[in-house]
């Protein structure tokens, strides 16, 4: 019996562990699939009030993006409210959450998602290939 019990929390404590050694790469864990298809994607099941939100600014100028940080530290569940401004057409992306978002030039435009998947996530320009943050959620 005791060894029934030992496996038990063997398998516990590795399933557990792993979604979180996957995370850590900077891409959800998981089975790859796109947050979007997930049953719980859009729902905060973290202790973020639902009234934080955090804005970001970046600003893109000559194909290089700026922002007040290199790493955005947000909690998990919360509201990321990114506004972009760039002086070219450009395409924004958020890694992990498949979310982009098409520049115009001279005109913001804004992206909004929940921070529910934690994670270290490059949020970058396609076209330039600039990064211009990271987004820490946890």
């Amino acid at each position: 019996m005791r060894a029934a019990v030992r496996r038990v929390l063997v398998a516990a404590v590795a399933a557990a562990t792993l979604p979180g050694a996957a995370a850590a790469c900077g891409e959800p864990a998981g089975t790859g699939s796109s947050p979007a298809a997930s049953p719980t994607a859009g729902r905060s099941t973290a202790s973020a009030s639902p009234a934080e939100v955090t804005r970001i600014a970046v600003t893109v100028a000559d194909g290089k993006a700026r922002t007040a940080s290199g790493r955005v530290k947000v909690r998990r569940g919360a509201t990321v409210e990114i506004t972009v401004t760039s002086d070219a057409a450009e395409e924004f992306h958020v890694h992990g959450y498949d979310r982009t978002l098409a520049l115009r030039p001279g005109r913001a435009g804004t992206l909004r998602l929940v921070a529910d998947t934690p994670g270290v996530f490059e949020a970058e320009l396609h076209h330039s290939g600039a990064r211009a943050f990271e987004l820490q959620v946890g």
